[in-house]
C-alpha cells in the first residue's frame, strides 16, 4: 500500500476507494440480475463519459493504469521477445509505462504511444525517466476512428475487456487497416480459465461488467473476435495470473 516502493497498489487502492467507483458496485445485484452495466444503471450514463466531464477523476484512473502497466511489464517481457519488432506501438497505451520498459530492454527499437489528447500529454515525464524519449513518438487521436502506421507490432493491453464485441471490432479494424502485412497484433488480457478455475480474471469480469460494461473472454472468444475483425490467433503465451499475450496476424 505504501506509494513509495516497487510494485504498489496505492493508486490501485485510491481508484477503488473513490466514491463513484463504490457506489456502482453498490449496484452489482442489478448487473447481475440483468447481466446490464452498474455504473449506467447507477449515473445514467457510462464511465467513460463520466471521468471526461470530472478530469480529477480521469487523473486518479491514469495513475491507476500505470501503475498496474508497470506492475505487469516484467512478466510480459520475461514471457515475450520484443526483439524481433522495429517499431512497436502502444495503442491506448496511457502514459506509456509498459512501451517505456519495452524500449527500455530493447536498445535498437522506436516506439509509437497512441492514446486520447489528454492521456498522452503526461507521458514525457515517463520516456524521460527510462531515457527512452528520443526513440518513441507521442501520437494522440482515437483509435475508433484510425490508429498512426509504421508499426510492425501494435500492442492492446487491457483495452478489449472494456468493450463489447461490436465496438471491439471498430478498434480492431483500426489496427489491421494500420498494421504492416508481415506485423504481429499483440492483445494483452486476462483469459478465463475453465469453471473453478481462475479467480483473478473471474473477479476481473465482474469488475469489468460493474464498471465500463465490458467482459473477459475465454481463449475461443477471443479468436472468434480477432477472427471477425480480419486477424487470426498465432499463439497464446502466459505471463502469469493477471495476463496472457494473444499473439496475432493480420489475415
Amino acid at each position: 500500500m505504501r506509494s513509495d516502493v516497487q510494485h504498489s497498489v496505492a493508486s490501485w487502492a485510491i481508484l477503488a476507494g473513490r466514491p463513484y467507483f463504490r457506489q456502482a458496485w453498490s449496484d452489482l445485484l442489478h448487473s447481475v440480475s440483468t447481466g446490464e452495466n452498474a455504473f449506467r444503471h447507477a449515473y445514467g450514463k457510462g464511465v467513460w463519459e463520466y471521468r471526461a466531464e470530472h478530469p480529477e477523476e480521469s487523473v486518479v484512473f491514469d495513475r491507476a493504469m500505470t501503475a498496474m502497466s508497470r506492475g505487469v511489464a516484467a512478466a510480459v517481457l520475461a514471457a515475450y521477445d520484443f526483439r524481433q519488432f522495429s517499431v512497436v506501438m502502444d495503442v491506448g497505451g496511457g502514459q506509456g509505462a509498459l512501451l517505456a520498459e519495452i524500449l527500455r530492454r530493447n536498445p535498437g527499437q522506436r516506439g509509437i504511444l497512441f492514446d486520447q489528447p489528454q492521456v498522452v500529454a503526461k507521458a514525457g515525464p515517463v520516456f524521460d525517466a527510462a531515457a527512452v524519449a528520443d526513440r518513441c513518438d507521442i501520437v494522440a487521436g482515437d483509435f475508433f476512428v484510425s490508429v498512426p502506421e509504421g508499426a510492425d507490432a501494435i500492442v492492446l493491453k487491457w483495452i478489449l475487456h472494456d468493450w463489447d464485441d461490436d465496438t471491439n471490432i471498430r478498434i480492431l479494424k483500426s489496427c489491421r487497416t494500420a498494421i504492416r502485412p508481415e506485423g504481429k497484433l499483440l492483445v494483452l488480457e486476462s483469459i478465463l480459465a475453465p469453471p473453478n478455475e481462475g479467480a483473478v480474471a473471474k473477479f476481473g469480469d465482474l469488475n469489468m461488467l460493474v464498471m465500463p460494461g465490458g467482459q473477459e473472454r475465454t481463449a475461443e472468444e477471443f479468436r472468434l473476435l480477432l477472427a471477425a475483425s480480419d486477424f487470426r490467433v498465432a499463439n497464446i503465451v502466459e505471463a502469469g495470473p493477471r495476463i496472457s499475450i494473444i499473439e496475432a496476424e493480420p489475415v
